[in-house]
């Protein structure tokens, strides 16, 4: 696999593609949480059928002083500014994909949205606000921030491919955020898929098992569509 920077309506982005080029591969897009950068799911690319997808994975818009000189990046901001920063993201993310979809000759259906943590609450929002589905949203270990703002749409989201993964020792969002965001989806008629892990507030072998069977579910490997 190899690795390059590139910027698009606004977003940095690293794109991850196999030694001898995407060819007509699906595509994953993987979203960061707060304080990393892009870089910081690529270890994904290699964890989930390698070479079989091509990987493109955005980087959050807004600064986070990490200190002793170390910069992260972040999709929103905590606080007050929570949910007009929430959207703010959203609206930028939403803009990318638009352009970076056809510029790469790949479909929605061809997609496979996924984020960590802040990286979770961007997937939710980005791929429920589309009005085409994506082939699926991967959301760990996260929450529903400004879930009023979504709320007018999903009657019209009930289509929507969602698997949800928390960890009930989560220290960071505690499990009853991913509790309360999969009660939210499912009162208003969508069907989320929500497992439940006995980690913190990261990424597991056995909760990346769950990841690959929805992979494999929705958007297998190599492009085949399910039947």
């Amino acid at each position: 696999m190899k690795g390059a920077w590139n910027e698009l309506a606004g977003l940095k982005y690293v794109e991850v593609v196999p030694d001898d080029g995407p060819g007509e591969l699906p595509l994953i897009i993987a979203i960061h949480g707060r304080g990393a950068d892009a870089t910081d799911l690529a270890g994904l690319s290699t964890e989930l059928f390698p070479g079989s997808y091509r990987w493109v994975l955005p980087q959050g818009p807004r600064e986070v002083n990490l200190g002793m000189g170390n910069t992260g990046w972040a999709w929103y901001e905590l606080g007050d500014q929570q949910g007009e920063t929430v959207v703010d993201s959203r609206t930028k993310l939403m803009a990318f994909l638009d352009e970076l979809l056809p510029q790469l000759g790949v479909t929605r259906n061809h997609t496979v949205v996924m984020g960590f943590s802040q990286g979770a609450v961007m997937t939710m929002h980005a791929g429920l606000a589309s009005s085409e589905p994506y082939a699926g949203l991967v959301a760990m270990s996260g929450y529903l921030p400004a879930a009023d703002t979504l709320a007018p749409l999903l009657p019209e989201r009930r289509d929507r491919r969602l698997l949800m993964v928390h960890g009930t020792y989560d220290q960071t969002l505690k499990v009853q955020l991913g509790r309360e965001a999969r009660d939210f989806l499912q009162a208003a008629g969508l069907q989320p898929e929500y497992e439940e892990f006995p980690m913190d507030h990261q990424i597991t072998g056995e909760s990346l098992a769950t990841v690959r069977r929805f992979l494999q579910e929705v958007l297998p490997p190599g492009g085949n569509q399910p039947g």
